[in-house]
């Protein structure tokens, strides 16, 4: 029955690639005017975007999640990466869990395909649960105070794709249309916390999980390190069928996209363009990242 639903599911993302590229052609056969003009700057898109979460990075082109982003109230649950393959989302995860200051803190890093978008992101939790199966523990997103400086350059086969520096509680960007596997991903990260007893927590954590000191550099209270091949078991490997179907979900829309705005350089240019030919496509676009269907 799987297969069969995916064979089903792969006939319509075809029929519905060739309806678009069929519409695209019409329009230049028939001479339809293709709407080249801008129709939104940073701002208005932003606007746009907010109800989403994110905003959009002109100067490297990618898009982030806002500090008050409405992901922040649902906090984390593994059970958000459990259920992430089956939206057509595939990452690599690591969660880092260390004890400081009477609450269970939670650090963790993902990297991959976010249904059109390439991304990364580092997210801090924290929770006075002290349940024995960790698993089953409700992380809050940290408070204001409790936010930390941290960073990240993620690479894509050795190319630097972006990087990311704030003061935040969920630190993250995504590429619009560019597919990749999370294996092509790499993050070079920094984080650096208050004081060296929540150093050395984490560091703790990360041996815990299988990081060796080798792979860990501290420079006072910053801890430097590089998340490529994850150390912990992955939920996209407890189901491979539906991940590699995913991804050849992702990888056609991801086609499909750059072909429809194959005459723009920059999602900007690119989601104008979509805005005014394709405008159902367009909201369907702004929905980066995550979505609010993870964490139902």
């Amino acid at each position: 029955m799987i297969k069969i639903g995916f064979i089903l599911l792969f006939i319509f993302v075809f029929l519905t690639m060739l309806f678009f590229i069929l519409y695209y052609e019409m329009k230049w056969l028939l001479g339809i005017n293709v709407i080249k003009t801008s129709t939104l700057d940073i701002e208005e898109l932003n606007k746009q975007l907010e109800p989403f979460g994110f905003a959009y990075n002109k100067d490297q082109d990618f898009f982030f999640s806002n500090m008050d982003a409405w992901q922040r109230e649902y906090g984390y649950h593994k059970s958000y990466d459990e259920a992430a393959p089956v939206l057509s989302m595939i990452f690599d995860c690591e969660p880092i869990t260390f004890k400081y200051n009477q609450k269970k803190w939670l650090i963790e890093f993902w990297k991959g395909q976010y249904g059109m978008t390439t991304g990364a992101e580092i997210g801090i939790y924290n929770s006075f649960e002290n349940k024995p199966d960790k698993d089953n523990i409700f992380y809050k997103s940290i408070t204001d105070e409790e936010r930390l400086p941290m960073s990240y350059v993620l690479k894509r086969k050795e190319k630097i794709l972006l990087s990311r520096n704030d003061t935040h509680w969920w630190l993250t960007g995504f590429k619009l249309g560019l597919f990749s596997k999370p294996s092509d991903l790499i993050m070079d990260i920094i984080i650096s916390f208050e004081n060296r007893s929540m150093t050395e927590s984490f560091i703790t954590g990360l041996k815990n999980i299988g990081y060796k000191d080798t792979e860990i550099k501290v420079i006072n209270n910053s801890v430097h390190l590089t998340f490529d091949k994850p150390k912990t078991k992955q939920s996209k490997d407890k189901v491979p069928l539906v991940s590699y179907f995913m991804q050849k979900y992702n990888s056609f829309n991801c086609r499909l996209y750059n072909f429809i705005t194959q005459d723009y350089d920059n999602a900007l240019d690119k989601l104008n363009f979509i805005k005014n030919n394709f405008p159902n496509i367009f909201i369907h676009l702004l929905n980066i990242g995550k979505t609010k269907k993870i964490f139902k």
